[in-house]
């Protein structure tokens, strides 16, 4: 299993529980190769994965909603996008920028475009940015979002991507993201805390990538301390959770105790200042 391939897996998750996650366009990207994969991971990893990936769609949703109420008009950039559709959920006043590797932002234009034509999705303002976040550099990224922008204000979320990057790429993109949000913007972002590593499952996941993945397609296995969140030059924290609390808060029958059964991610929204 190749990296991008995550994005079929997460994709997914999201359908099997729309209710949670206000993903119900998720259900396009489902495929039977996709499928045969998912039972393996969830033995293999921890049965969990499905709706913890649910609930941090919700997060996110809910931020978004919230933002783009108060600024109309604004853009959504989404960096890693994969197979993300937050923009078909929420107004259609917004601009989204979605951001990835040229293979995903390709086949998701052409799907999307596909959808929306069949009357599948909503017509929705959509640009897409190819950008290996590993090999641009800071200068270039913005070089080439910037003119996308148009001076709205902007709500970048990266998620299910700090996990796959070393540190300094990390840093990158945190200062990508400054030359290019003004005062009031935010980010949402997810990350392993370090405490994680002790886990049982989080060694799981580890054994599941080494075993299955493609060796042409390496990963960093990066987990970030909550203090980095607190120290980012130019932005201040605004919202914290993870997504034990997201369990209690929005699943009824919850029955996980403890925070170590899970891969238990954190995330964080951050305000340009």
């Amino acid at each position: 299993m190749q990296v991008h391939e995550t994005a079929f897996v997460v994709s997914t998750y999201r359908s099997y529980h729309e209710n949670i996650s206000k993903d119900i366009y998720a259900r396009l990207w489902n495929n039977p190769a996709t499928d045969a994969l998912i039972p393996d991971i969830l033995n293999s990893v921890s049965k969990h994965e499905a709706i913890l990936h649910s609930l941090r769609n919700r997060f996110f949703h809910e931020s978004l909603q919230s933002f783009f109420k108060e600024n109309n008009k604004g853009c959504l950039i989404n960096f890693g996008s994969g197979f993300s559709m937050y923009q078909f959920s929420l107004d259609n006043t917004l601009s989204t920028i979605e951001v990835d590797k040229k293979d995903i932002v390709d086949y998701k234009k052409e799907k999307v475009d596909l959808w929306t034509r069949e009357g599948k999705l909503p017509s929705r303002d959509i640009q897409y940015a190819s950008i290996d976040f590993n090999h641009k550099t800071t200068e270039e990224i913005v070089a080439s979002l910037t003119p996308l922008i148009k001076k709205k204000p902007t709500f970048i979320i990266i998620e299910g991507v700090f996990f796959f990057l070393n540190r300094q790429t990390t840093n990158k993109l945190f200062e990508v993201f400054k030359e290019l949000q003004k005062p009031g913007d935010k980010v949402g972002c997810v990350t392993y805390l370090p405490e994680v590593e002790k886990t049982d499952v989080y060694n799981r996941l580890l054994a599941y990538f080494d075993s299955n993945n493609d060796t042409n397609d390496s990963f960093s296995h990066q987990t970030i301390p909550h203090d980095y969140f607190l120290n980012i030059n130019g932005y201040t924290l605004k919202e914290y959770t993870d997504e034990f609390d997201l369990c209690k808060k929005y699943v009824s029958d919850n029955k996980i105790s403890n925070k170590s059964d899970i891969l238990n991610e954190s995330l964080f929204v951050l305000e340009k200042i």
